[in-house]
Order: structure tokens, then sequence, then C-alpha cells
């Protein structure tokens, strides 16, 4: 497979899995709701920014160190090398989970007091199991990463959701049924953090030991470079890990503060404890889960680049570096945009068919451009990363941090849970206005705007044409033939969806936006699909 598709490959196994896993994900959300309502997501809510903080603390960034120096090592001959590094950090990663487990578990009644609703303490408890396996998980993840195999990232994840979602819905509907509370309905649904990632974990074991000449030398696979020191290697590791770790802080250090501020200032503000911790719940439970799909596929692109980049590097061929760099840029474009305008749009439709009301609409307005910025700034940060920069997107990112917390305390006042949502917005395009100036200051990369902006926004305007005429001429006709108002909603998302997706998909490849080497770098399926549309006249 050549070094193009290799990439591709990588980033569409992952974007296609996490997209998969966050369906399924805003599916449960969607049930979840239903069964224990929006004071309960909030509870749930509650306990999972302080849960992604820990685990962030707990693994150190260190998957994506584990991913850069494996492909380093490997794209050296150095095989023995990148087992080294495996090993490390598995047991720093395993000692630094139970350090945080401890602090999570026993700690929960003082984080739940702190959040504002004491409640939260049992959704807290349950949660901090995960931190057991989870840290172990994505040690086995990143070193497969270093090797540019995604498939066993992607099918522990979708293997962790599946079994996450079942333990949550399934926990919270027999606890209610049981006559527990809501609260503690929500700390059942927590534990399928932990039923999730012990699952994902022996999937990977599976994997590591059907493909284990990974993780054993082989004498096919001559090193060429010296061996190095157990200290070395933790220093090596540790030195790198430490901003990526805070880079990755920064994004669950943003939902803490929604956690921390949001609700006490609603109550500030005169509402309820009950009111508070609902709109809180709109916001987390709805808004933020629906901005999480085309994020999604920004993320796939970073955890592919990120070992595809260093490999180059250490070869030293700046050529690929750059194209790699634009591809990866290219590709977020073509995602995050389309998917911003399309939940703008749609936000009525989309809220009532999985929340049953319309009470969300306003703040998913508001976060859907949140997705477009938050997208380029996930691409960005994996870029400066890559290239060695790995303090700047941590920089970016507390700025854009800071911008939230004091928007947050300006804008909750004036527009009510809306405030929190145009904050989040305001604070990624900061860092992403600010990656984007990092990038071109260190690498000097001119990106072609015509291919990479101004096409993907003349296909996007024919896609929201699509929408705006599905909404005003054919919403009507399905009005008058659906009683239920959540039917006509949902016939009307998903077939506004439908034509939108159809006239978007056309709109590039007229456009010029998606050429036939794009088509041919797409792996399996590319050349029969670029010559099925050169038949059809729309490439050349």
């Amino acid at each position: 497979m050549s070094d193009r598709n290799l990439f591709l490959r990588g980033a569409l196994v992952l974007g296609l899995a996490g997209i998969l896993s966050k369906l399924l994900g805003s599916v449960y959300t969607i049930f979840l709701q239903n069964i224990i309502g929006d004071r309960g997501i909030g509870l749930y809510q509650m306990a999972y920014p302080i849960y992604s903080t820990l685990l962030i603390l707990s693994t150190a960034g260190f998957p994506v160190a584990v991913s850069k120096f494996v492909a380093e090592h490997i794209a050296l001959g150095d095989y023995t090398g990148a087992k080294k590094v495996f090993r490390v950090s598995s047991v720093l990663l395993a000692v630094t989970g139970v350090a945080f487990f401890l602090l999570l578990f026993f700690g929960a009644d003082e984080f739940a007091r702190m959040f504002g609703d004491a409640d939260a303490a049992y959704a807290i408890k349950m949660i901090a199991p995960a931190l057991l396996v989870v840290p172990l998980m994505s040690a086995i993840r990143g070193y497969f990463q270093g090797w540019q195999r995604m498939e066993p990232t992607a099918t522990s994840q979708l293997v962790e959701q599946f079994v996450r979602v079942g333990t949550i819905l399934a926990l919270a509907t027999l606890l209610l049924q049981w006559g527990y509370s809501e609260a503690h309905a929500a700390a059942g649904a927590a534990f399928g953090a932990f039923t999730g990632g012990l699952c994902g974990f022996v999937v990977l074991l599976g994997y590591a030991w059907r493909k284990r000449e990974y993780f054993r030398h082989d004498v096919r696979m001559k090193n060429k470079v010296p061996p190095q020191r157990t200290w070395a290697v933790v220093k090596k590791l540790c030195w790198y890990a430490f901003p990526v770790s805070l880079g990755a802080l920064v994004v669950p250090l943003m939902n803490n503060i929604d956690v921390v501020t949001v609700v006490n200032l609603l109550k500030q503000c005169g509402y309820s404890q009950a009111e508070a911790t609902e709109m809180f719940g709109l916001l987390t439970g709805r808004a933020f889960k629906l901005m999480l799909l085309p994020t999604t596929f920004a993320s796939a692109i970073g955890t592919a680049l990120m070992p595809a980049i260093a490999a180059a590097i250490a070869i030293r061929n700046m050529r690929q570096v750059s194209a790699r760099m634009e591809l990866s840029m290219r590709m977020t474009m073509l995602v995050a945009l389309p998917s911003a305008v399309g939940l703008a749009l749609l936000a009525e439709p989309i809220d009532i068919m999985l929340f049953k009301d319309m009470q969300g609409s306003e703040v998913i307005v508001w976060i859907a451009a949140a997705t477009l910025f938050a997208s380029i700034q996930l691409t960005t940060s994996a870029i400066l990363q890559g290239i060695g920069r790995v303090y700047l997107p941590v920089r970016n990112l507390f700025i854009g941090a800071v911008a939230k917390l004091g928007l947050n305390v300006a804008l909750i006042p004036l527009f009510g849970i809306n405030g929190a949502a145009l904050a989040t917005v305001v604070s990624y395009l900061i860092a992403t206005m600010l990656n984007l100036y990092s990038m071109y200051r260190r690498t000097g990369v001119v990106f072609d705007l015509r291919s990479m902006l101004v096409r993907p926004m003349l296909a996007t305007f024919f896609m929201a044409v699509a929408v705006f005429g599905m909404v005003t001429y054919v919403a009507p006709i399905l009005d008058a033939q659906i009683e239920s108002d959540r039917l006509f909603a949902g016939a009307t998302a998903l077939s506004s969806i439908g034509a939108a997706t159809l006239v978007y998909v056309v709109a590039l490849l007229v456009t010029g936006t998606v050429t036939r080497q794009d088509l041919h770098a797409v792996p399996r399926f590319g050349p029969r699909l670029a010559a099925f549309f050169a038949k059809l006249g729309m490439i050349r």
C-alpha cells in the first residue's frame, strides 16, 4: 500500500469507527435522557469532565507519545527500541491509573459539592474504576498506531462503546424500575465506562496475540540504532507526553469550567437548583453531544497524522510532511464546514427528533459554529505536535480556555445557557486562529486556499440551498401526512440530511474540490469510484 493510501486508510478507518461510536453515543443519550430526564443527564454529565481530566492526567499524553516514538524507531529500523517504548509506557500508565482511581473514588463527595449538586457523587464513584483499565488500553492502541495500523484502535473503540452503551441503558432502566432515584440511575449509567473499557481491553489483547510479531523480536528485523537505556526512554516519553497531556487537558478543562460555573451562575441569576441542572443538561447532553460528531473525524485525522508526520521527519522527507499537512487540512474542511452549516440549519427538527422537544435548539445553533473551529483546532494541534512544537497548541488552547471562563461569567447572566454556548464558540475561534498563525510561522507552509476553503464553501452553499428547499417545500407536504410532531421532525431532518449529502457530494465533484487523484487514494474502492464518476462526466 502506498504511503498516501496508508495515511488515508488510517484516517478513514478511525474516522468511520469514531463516527459510528459517536452516533451510538448520541443515540444512547437520547434514550438515557428519556429514561432519567434532563436532571439525571446533568448529574451523569457532571461525572464525565472530572473523569476525563483524571484520565488524561493518568495517561499523561503517553498514547500520542508512544505512537510518535514507535513510528520514529520503526522508520529507522530500530524495532527493539519501539518495543521498549511500549513496555516502559505500559508500566507508567498502570501506576498512574491506579493512583487516579483512588483519588476520584475517595474524593467523589468533595468533587460533587464543588460542582453544585451533592447527588453527583454516586456517578463520580461509579465511573472511577474505568481508570484501572483505560490507561493500559491506551498504551496498546498507541503502539499499534505507531505501526500506522489503526484497525485495533477502531475495533476496540467500537466494542468499548457498544458495551458501554448497553450497560448505561440496562442499569439506568433497571435501577429506576427497582425504585432507586435518578441520581442512582445516573451512577449506574456512569459504570458503563468501566465495563466498556474492560471489553475494549480484551479485544486489544486479542489483536496483540494475533499480531504478536509486532511485540517480539523477529530475526528478519535488523536493528540499525544502538539500544537505549530504560531511564532515557522514560525521560524521552515524559518530555514529549507532558505538553501533549497539557494540551489534551485543556478540552476537559473547558468542560469543567462549564461544570463549575454554569449551574452556579444560573442559580445566582434566580434559577432553582433543578432548573439550573436541567439547563446544564441541555448544553452538555444535547448540544455538546451533537458537536462531537463532526469533530470526531478531525480527531481521527490527528491520530493518523501524528505517526505519519513523525515517520516522515525521522527520515527528513519534508516534502512528504508538507503534503500530509495540506491533505489533513483539506479533509478536515470537507467534513467540518458542511457539518457546522447543516447542524445550524436543522437544529430545531434534529432537537425534536432526538430529544422530544425543541428546548435545546437555540443552544445547538450556537454550538454548530464551534464544531468548525474545534475541528480545525484539533487538526492544527496535531500538525504542530507532529513537527515537534508541542507547547504551542497547549498555550493557544489554554488562552481559549481563559477566554471561556471570562466569557461564561460575562455572558451567562445576560443570555442564560445560550451565553455559555457562545463562550464556547469564541474560545475555540481564538485557539484556532492562534494555531493557524503558529503553524504558518513555524513551517512557512502556505495552503492553497482555493482548494482548501473556497471550493468547499461553494459546495457547502449549494448544500445549504438544498436544505432550505427541503424545509420550505418538502416539510409542509410531510406535515400534512404525519400526525406525530416527533415523527414529522425526524422525517424532515433525515430527508433534508439525505438531500444535502447528495447535493454536497455532487458539488464537490463538479467544482473540482475532490479530484480523481483524491478518489484513487481512497483504499479499495477509490479506483472504482473514480472510474464511475468519470463516466458520468463529474471528474476529469
